[in-house]
């Protein structure tokens, strides 16, 4: 198959079962927009192959309709720099690349004021990334009749840029060619709450499922909420359900400069508002052109919710101000509990005084526990009091960095985040629970150091960082401490210590989003006192025991994945086209050294890359099995502690030591490039 074409070879692998239907539409993507394959030639390449080895007629026309669509040219927009008009719209469509950089390859959205692209950011394309594509949306009204300046624009995108939250689309950046004014954002494969309700013949959500999708809109806007961001034009077609299940809230790029009570600039009209909002969803405030308040997004989250459990809108007709009943009610749905009706109700007042105030409100409102719920949740609760207890029996022996720091917090929810500054770590809740560490001594290719296997129990509160700690966030340390960290291992074919290696020059390039390497064990605990003391809360190593329980995310497996390419940065096809001879997995997934955190696949517990991408220090001393180990999930303080644990395998990392019970040990001054780090917060302590 080697002598076939790549696009013919995508579609073998479909036919074989390699590939599913949307991979093999992801495929061809990437044959037209990345390897500049041209439409015509695979359209007449497809014909040919359909006589060879026919495809299902769906198939067939999904493939027809992609190539089609394609357009043969691409077109760089190349503006010069003239003030805009208002009178003239920019023209943006599929098949321009605006500065050079995003090529626009699919519309996926058009609204009233912008139209939204998949594109391929050729940048990462340089640099062989395995993911490329980002969404790009383009505003279609004039950019001075909003917005004023870019000025302001540029202050809008800092804002969005400190929302990172699972459940809301990441913002990388607004900029502008010309009179093309444009943001640059995470793509999102899935589709719309809105297609999701508009679909099929039933009416609503099963009620699980709806409640699900809710509570996680409300996890957002709680978030945004608390860094003084409103969205402004919440609706089902700005809730995004992905392949994966997850629930993102996107476009807050119409948001007013809300922080803080800041009012919309004198520079943009009146009737701005009106056309930035959808009437269904707007709150009265809203229509009668009203600076977003959270109160608007209550209303409109209230409109959703209302929506998702019935199949309808609570009002057909937009709730003016001026002549319209103030004691109008939504009709309550059959079998609406009492609670949750009342609490939409209240949500959906005309008047802000009268309507709930905030998010958090209303979700104790809205998702008050029912008879059953309460009778499920007092067995919960009975076994989170015999894991409590179990905790408060271990106390002496959970001596670990001190919290004096901060003081006592209520204990939070597993899955919330939490980030203590716009430039600390992203720290996510998990839950308590308990795991088999180590590996099965009867597995032939288990190692001598992960076994023999031991039961622990993670009987406390802990919040772990999303990712591995990253180039920009160590850069706040270093620059604020001037700590020495020159000197580190480097591999360019072989391994060599380099005394001009440091975390800021690696041996490879690297972003601020990639995770921070060639920093030691010393390194990695004196950044985390230095966020503690910055902070206010407790910041530190994981122990091995908190590692592997966050690895494993509720699996018994130690590589608890689909598969290694798509769930981790590992030893792989590309590396080994670079560094022959490597053993590597028998899969490609672009990178030869280090990815951007959050490249690949989250696991259970929304962590991501804690197997590949750069080993992991932890907090325990070396020891050589877990005879005597902590039970507790507390790190182990005997052995040697001239030397510390190593977790979760890196880049460079062949097949047999990617998973969750390998260990490591160096010395506590070693530094590599595939060695980093990531950290645990105290919490409700």
């Amino acid at each position: 198959m080697s002598s076939l074409s790549p696009f013919v070879r995508s579609i073998r692998s479909f036919q074989s079962g390699q590939l599913s239907h949307d991979e093999l539409l992801e495929e061809i993507n990437r044959h037209l927009a990345i390897e500049r394959a041209s439409p015509i030639e695979l359209l007449e390449i497809l014909a040919s192959q359909q006589l060879i080895h026919p495809l299902h007629s769906d198939v067939h026309n999904s493939i027809l309709n992609c190539l089609r669509n394609w357009p043969e040219d691409r077109t760089v927009i190349t503006h010069s720099h003239e003030a805009p008009s208002e009178h003239r719209r920019p023209a943006v469509g599929v098949g321009e690349v605006l500065q050079g950089r995003f090529d626009l390859v699919e519309l996926l959205a058009e609204g009233g004021m912008s139209r939204v692209f998949k594109a391929v950011d050729l940048r990462r394309v340089e640099a062989k990334a395995a993911a490329p594509w980002v969404a790009v949306k383009v505003l279609t009204e004039p950019f001075s009749e909003y917005f004023g300046s870019i000025t302001a624009m540029q202050r809008e995108a800092h804002k969005l840029q400190s929302l990172s939250h699972r459940n809301i689309v990441r913002v990388f950046d607004f900029d502008r060619d010309g009179q093309t004014v444009f943001m640059t954002m995470e793509y999102l494969t899935g589709e719309s709450l809105q297609k999701k309700l508009r679909a099929g013949d039933s009416t609503s959500f099963v009620r699980s499922a709806a409640e699900a999708v809710i509570s996680a809109i409300m996890d957002a806007l709680e978030y945004a909420h608390a860094n003084d961001i409103v969205h402004g034009d919440l609706k089902p077609g700005n809730v995004i359900i992905t392949t994966q299940g997850d629930v993102k809230v996107i476009d807050f790029g119409m948001a007013r400069f809300v922080a803080g009570g800041t009012q919309v600039p004198p520079d943009v009209p009146a009737d701005a508002t009106q056309k930035a909002v959808t009437p269904r969803y707007a709150s009265p405030q809203l229509l009668a052109g009203h600076s977003p308040k959270a109160t608007d997004d209550v209303y409109a989250l209230a409109c959703i919710a209302y929506e998702c459990l019935s199949g309808k809108v609570p009002f057909e007709r937009p709730r003016n101000l001026e002549g319209i009943d103030s004691t109008l009610r939504p009709p309550r749905p059959p079998e609406m509990p009492t609670h949750q009706y009342l609490a939409l109700v209240k949500a959906l007042a005309l008047d802000p005084k009268d309507r709930t105030a905030t998010v958090r409100q209303f979700r104790a409102e809205f998702l008050a526990m029912r008879d059953k719920r309460a009778k499920r949740w007092v067995w919960i609760g009975v076994a989170v009091a015999v894991l409590a207890l179990f905790a408060l029996y271990q106390l002496p022996k959970l001596h670990r960095v001190s919290s004096q720091l901060s003081p006592a917090v209520p204990i939070r929810a597993p899955g919330s985040v939490i980030r203590d500054c716009p430039t600390c770590p992203l720290m996510i809740i998990l839950p308590v629970g308990s795991f088999t560490q180590g590996a099965d001594s009867g597995d032939p290719d288990v190692l001598p150091f992960e076994q023999p296997p031991h039961a622990v129990v993670i009987g406390y509160p802990l919040a772990m960082s999303e990712h591995e700690i990253t180039v920009g966030e160590f850069r706040d340390f270093a620059e604020a401490t001037r700590r020495e960290m020159s000197g580190c291992n480097t591999y360019d074919g072989e391994w060599q210590y380099r005394a001009t290696a440091n975390w800021q020059a690696p041996g490879f390039s690297q972003s601020a989003e990639h995770p921070v390497a060639c920093t030691s064990w010393n390194d990695a605990v004196a950044y985390a006192k230095w966020l503690s003391q910055k902070s206010g809360h407790s910041y530190r190593l994981p122990s091995a025991s908190e590692w592997e329980y966050a690895a494993r995310a509720g699996a018994d497996l130690t590589q608890p994945w689909v598969g290694a390419c798509v769930d981790a940065n590992v030893a792989d096809l590309t590396a080994a086209e670079r560094y022959p001879g490597w053993e590597t997995f028998a899969c490609s997934d672009g990178y030869v050294n280090t990815a951007p955190v959050g490249s690949f696949k989250a696991n259970a517990f929304g962590l991501s890359d804690l197997l590949g991408n750069v080993f992991e220090w932890v907090e325990d001393c070396w020891h050589a099995d877990y005879v005597g180990a902590p039970t507790d999930g507390t790190a182990r303080l005997d052995g040697d502690c001239k030397q510390h644990e190593l977790r979760g395998g890196s880049w460079f990392s062949s097949p047999r030591f990617v998973n969750a019970s390998y260990r490591n040990r160096f010395a506590a001054d070693y530094r590599s490039s595939a060695v980093g780090f990531r950290l645990v917060r105290e919490v409700g302590q």
